[in-house]
């Protein structure tokens, strides 16, 4: 019995050449069928840029109309929004800036919360109790406690496992343990263009000596060159275990450019992905060829992390009150906490002390060089392949000469300087001079990174028959930035 390709499918004759099919590329018809195809993609990009300018035009008379009206009505519509709304609002204009910090109407949110403290008695100077006086308070104070208490809740239950510091990171002990007990769900947004949003679910959560990971999986919604912002936040919890959408902090975003999209640059790709690293903390992988979304991974430093997961506002990050200056360092002892690691483990994970600095003028501050490539002595070996590991819905890869670096600089037990950044490691030319026969024939690379707060230069030597990755020399500068936070 023939089958049923058979039936379509004529056999050829010897010697016959067959001639092209209407549904194979280079059919007769396969032209017509591409410059259709073009005409409808075309019209429909013409379609979605009226669509935006409506949008656009609809927005800019919407808010000319609401400017116009008196502010006792805008006051009486703003009365009945929620604080997350409220602090959205101020990011609009002056005028919706002024009403939405309004006292009476942020009085109003604290009392719908915390109406139990405010009528509490308190002793007067005569021994008398009295109730709280709700109004007795500056402008814009009844908006900073309401954002206070909010976070300030979750956070004192943590206050006590907080006190006890490792004198190797300068970060509380048992952090790791709060970030996993902590009644808050991590949510990754991207939002494109047309003003669409994803959230993709989050699928794993890592945590290190002094950096936690977050990979959450994909979205078809999105895609690389339409990416306008992405942002972390803290989502709270209800009783019930489910997120609350009306109140989270924001921990992280995106900074965009003078275009509307985000500052990014490529880290590498696989045969499957193309990832890329927006700054300061987004490492986002594309599909190759759908250029739709495949994973977000995010790396974040320990340090404040629990404050700025509770303390933040939905619109605006959580910064210490006061701002941590970096003192005039002189000669003076400090340590470091290196490390490296992909998404699931430790590549390496070193502590230096005490480590012996001085000032060498200019910008730089001062030098710290823990591993010095003229002391084999002092040379660490790598405990795993640089790269990092990544993982969609349902695929999982690797990108190669590729990880992420974490940084602790302390001075007494302060952290100074304080990063979590993904790194590329690239090939270097081998040295004039021989500084080891041991790695005579080896293969050299060099891992680089830079900011505003300094420079970090490792060198790494790759032994092919041995199959091991040596730390050969590492240096440290730190710059001068009074007054810069981080």
């Amino acid at each position: 019995m023939a089958s049923g390709r058979g039936k379509f499918l004529p056999r050829l004759l010897e010697g016959q050449q067959p001639e092209p099919d209407w549904w194979l590329p280079g059919g007769p018809i396969s032209q017509p069928i591409g410059r259709a195809h073009d005409r409808h993609q075309e019209t429909r990009r013409n379609e979605a840029r009226e669509c935006l300018t409506q949008v656009d035009s609809f927005k800019t008379s919407l808010k000319l109309a609401l400017e116009r009206l008196p502010p006792e009505i805008l006051m009486k519509i703003l009365s009945h929004l929620d604080a997350a709304s409220l602090l959205s609002l101020c990011q609009v204009n002056k005028l919706f800036c002024r009403l939405a910090n309004d006292d009476a109407t942020w009085y109003k949110i604290y009392m719908a919360h915390f109406a139990w403290e405010l009528w509490r008695p308190k002793a007067t100077e005569d021994g008398a109790d009295r109730a709280a006086e709700p109004q007795e308070r500056p402008p814009g104070g009844w908006k900073k406690r309401y954002l206070w208490k909010m976070g300030g809740q979750e956070l004192s239950k943590w206050q006590r496992e907080t006190r006890n510091f490792d004198p190797l990171t300068g970060l509380p002990q048992h952090l790791g343990r709060i970030l996993r007990n902590i009644n808050v769900v991590w949510e990754v947004t991207l939002r494109d263009g047309l003003g669409r949003e994803a959230t993709p679910p989050l699928s794993a959560v890592s945590i290190f000596k002094t950096s936690v990971t977050f990979s959450w999986g994909g979205s078809l919604l999105v895609r690389h060159p339409h990416v306008c912002a992405i942002r972390l936040s803290a989502v709270r919890k209800d009783a019930h275990g489910e997120p609350k959408a009306a109140w989270r902090s924001l921990i992280c975003r995106t900074d965009a450019e003078a275009d509307g999209r985000p500052r990014g640059h490529l880290l590498g790709k696989d045969r499957l992905v193309q990832v890329m690293f927006f700054p300061p903390a987004f490492i986002v992988g594309f599909w190759r060829g759908q250029k739709s979304v495949a994973f977000v991974t995010v790396s974040l430093h320990l340090d404040k992390l629990l404050e700025r997961t509770l303390l933040g506002s939905p619109v605006c990050c959580y910064w210490e009150p006061e701002e941590r200056r970096c003192a005039d360092l002189g000669t003076r002892t400090y340590t470091l906490h290196f490390g490296l690691h992909d998404t699931t483990s430790d590549i390496m994970s070193a502590y230096f002390n005490p480590l012996y600095c001085r000032p060498v003028g200019g910008r730089c501050l001062a030098e710290l060089r823990p591993i010095d490539r003229g002391d084999v002595s002092q040379h660490r070996l790598l405990s795993g392949d640089i790269r990092l590991l990544w993982k969609s819905d349902s695929l999982e890869g690797s990108l190669e000469n590729c990880c992420v670096m974490t940084l602790t600089v302390l001075e007494v037990y302060t952290p100074l300087w304080c990063v979590s950044v993904p790194v590329c490691v690239r090939t270097a030319g081998k040295p004039q001079k021989s500084f080891s026969d041991n790695y005579s024939d080896g293969e050299h690379f060099l891992l680089v990174h830079k900011d505003a707060r300094g420079l970090v230069k490792m060198a790494l030597v790759w032994l092919k028959e041995q199959r091991q990755v040596f730390v050969v020399d590492l240096a440290v500068s730190v710059f001068k930035n009074e007054g810069a936070r981080y």
